[in-house]
């Protein structure tokens, strides 16, 4: 992140192709904050995002979940999918900090979230066909809702991997407060320890704490 402050943000195929697939996963469309009330106070589980904001280890937060499944007016479910060219089984720390953020802020807001569950997706890009990938959401969905997302994990063994997660307030706020000092210009930033996310950034060339060097 302080790369991409100092240096500006640099396009890869990695990144565009990846941005690209994600809007083809999960479709949106605007609907005005009365639709939006109509929507999720349905019994039935639907599907509808809102941006979340809310202070958390001293700071202002804001961000948006790419996909929650509410009921009766209660989010259910906080999802967060991740693509990836590699293995999609390894969990990111600061995926897991990024969902808890989701789940923390919707808390913050005023939600009930005495029943919400965290999870996120990861999956390898360029492993869906066309229909796979229209109906991957609803798919995702209807296996978190039943409890049968190892069953989805075997249909697509080596190309996707769900981390479910509980709600936890507590652990998302240290989470917060953790990276805080950066925010507030009180420390320096703090490299990454793995060489395979070093190998994946478009800095690695330029970045003097990088642990791996392209040749």
């Amino acid at each position: 992140m302080e790369n991409e402050f100092a240096l500006g943000e640099i396009p890869t195929e990695t990144k565009n192709s990846g941005t690209a697939l994600h809007a083809e996963l999960l479709p949106t469309e605007k609907i005005t904050r009365e639709e939006f009330a109509k929507l999720v106070s349905k019994k039935e589980p639907t599907l509808a995002v809102l941006s979340v904001w809310g202070s958390a280890g001293g700071l202002k937060v804001v961000g948006e979940p790419d996909h929650i499944i509410w009921a009766g007016g209660k989010p259910l479910w906080v999802v967060e999918l991740k693509t990836t060219r590699g293995d999609p089984q390894p969990l990111w720390e600061d995926q897991e900090n990024q969902v808890r953020i989701y789940g923390l802020l919707l808390d913050r807001m005023g939600f009930d979230c005495s029943k919400m569950r965290l999870a996120v997706v990861r999956l390898k890009s360029g492993n869906l066909g066309d229909d796979e990938k229209r109906e991957w959401i609803l798919k995702v969905s209807a296996s978190l809702m039943r409890g049968e997302m190892s069953e989805l994990e075997v249909k697509y063994r080596g190309v996707m991997k769900a981390h479910i997660l509980e709600h936890d307030a507590e652990r998302a706020e240290i989470a917060v407060r953790s990276k805080a000092g950066y925010w507030r210009q009180e420390r320096e930033p703090t490299s990454s320890t793995s060489a395979g996310k070093c190998r994946a950034c478009e800095y690695n060339a330029t970045c003097p704490r990088s642990l791996y060097k392209p040749s």
